[in-house]
């Protein structure tokens, strides 16, 4: 028993990416996500900003701060301690953001 089988379920089969039909994932066609699942260092452009139900005013605030329509936008660092918060560039600007915060951001990789 090989370390690649102690790992992997054994119903699992293991097709190599040479002779893979399934055409890789491209930027284009990914989904919008939030913000706070995007990846670090991974460009991407601002979908729009969703306000929670509890805090209406957060999506004024991350809009008035550079959170709009097409902006570019980046996690560059995330807190080693779960995470929160996470340092975000978007545009010009660099800013700290709780995970909460960031969660309201809908983007798509670029």
């Amino acid at each position: 028993m090989g370390l690649g089988s102690f790992f992997r379920p054994p119903s699992a089969a293991v097709v190599p990416a040479s002779r893979s039909s399934a055409p890789l994932p491209s930027a284009a066609a990914a989904p919008a996500l939030s913000l706070d699942a995007a990846a670090t260092g991974l460009p991407c452009r601002v979908v729009g900003v969703k306000s929670p139900e509890l805090a209406p005013s957060w999506g004024r605030w991350l809009a008035e701060i550079g959170f709009l329509p097409g902006e570019r936008v980046t996690v560059t660092t995330r807190s080693v301690w779960g995470g929160d918060p996470l340092v975000v560039r978007v545009g010009q600007s660099t800013f700290a953001l709780r995970r909460a915060e960031a969660a309201c951001v809908r983007v798509e990789p670029l």
